[in-house]
């Protein structure tokens, strides 16, 4: 199991580190602006002004200063993130390819099953992926309304009972992490787990024969 650090500022596939770069950025941003202000606000508290200075004169000014924070920054820093937020989007693979593993996996109260419908094997609260080859999860519910999320790999999708929902993932490594289901679902909710392992073609096929 990986340790702590690991989660979606640690990314381990092309969808997950998309997100993950795209939250630096919003960091990034979000602190600039703040320091920007709090160096503004210290200046405007300590500086002394000079006894002639009239509010006709300082009028000019502290109109630019309000056009400048209140308009033309936070218009830029948007503008920005929506950028941003759109490249991300776009490199989220929403096609499956011809060469994806198809996984089928149905939440339970409270329990995940978990079936490779072309290789006929169905297992409970385990997640095995190949690593380098595309992965089409198809999520749905036997009951509530529960969500898959493994923050390595990428992003967040619901499991409704009446209908699926299709997740594009792809391993880059090798590694291992518990994830648990990130929808309030029930009383056993923080109980519904399931352990996700990414190995190389090799170990997988060998477990997969295993399993069967």
């Amino acid at each position: 199991m990986n340790d702590a650090a690991s989660g979606s500022l640690d990314p381990k596939g092309p969808s997950a580190e998309a997100i993950a770069d795209l939250w630096w950025l919003m960091l990034a941003l979000g602190v600039a602006v703040f320091v920007l202000f709090a160096v503004l606000l210290a200046v405007g508290l300590f500086r002394r002004r000079p006894a002639d200075e009239s509010a006709e004169g300082r009028q000019p000014s502290e109109k630019r200063w309000i056009v400048a924070g209140g308009v033309v920054l936070p218009v830029v820093v948007l503008t920005v993130v929506f950028g941003a937020t759109v490249a991300a989007m776009r490199a989220m693979p929403n096609e499956s390819p011809p060469e994806a593993l198809v996984v089928e996996i149905t939440g339970h109260q409270w329990w995940f099953e978990v079936s490779y419908p072309e290789e006929g094997v169905t297992v409970t609260d385990e997640l095995h992926l190949p690593v380098g080859r595309p992965v089409t999860l198809r999520l749905t519910s036997a009951d509530v309304i529960h969500s898959f999320w493994v923050p390595e790999l990428g992003g967040k999708m619901d499991m409704l009972p009446d209908g699926v929902n299709v997740l594009q993932l792809r391993a880059d490594e090798p590694g291992e992490w518990g994830t648990q289901c990130a929808e309030f679902c029930g009383l056993e909710h923080a109980t519904m787990r399931v352990h996700v392992v990414a190995e190389s073609p090799a170990a997988f096929a060998t477990w997969i024969e295993q399993q069967q």
